[in-house]
């Protein structure tokens, strides 16, 4: 059967093309916000074309997965550090 002409648009960028969900290692959660925060007044600013929008919005996501395995991180750390001292239980 023919593919339809809207299935050239679901297919992953190239591999010559960059990414914008690659999240830079050694990225601090601050400059993560910091472009999260940038990237939203982009798009309330609503002059945004689709592409741009769709770019946007890959990026978003990666750099909300960056913040959120950071706070994992974290999290664990400190749990980690309040079993050594014995707070374990402590909230």
């Amino acid at each position: 059967p023919p593919k339809s002409r809207s299935a050239a648009y679901l297919r992953p960028p190239m591999s010559d093309q960059p990414t914008t969900s690659f999240v830079e290692k050694g990225m601090s959660y601050d400059d993560a916000i910091l472009e999260l925060q940038g990237i939203l007044a982009q798009m309330q600013g609503g002059n945004l074309g689709i592409d741009e929008l769709a770019s946007n919005l890959q990026r978003a996501g990666a750099l909300l997965d960056h913040c959120q395995g950071k706070l994992k991180k974290t999290e664990a750390e400190v749990q980690a550090v309040l079993e050594r001292l014995g707070l374990e239980g402590a909230d």
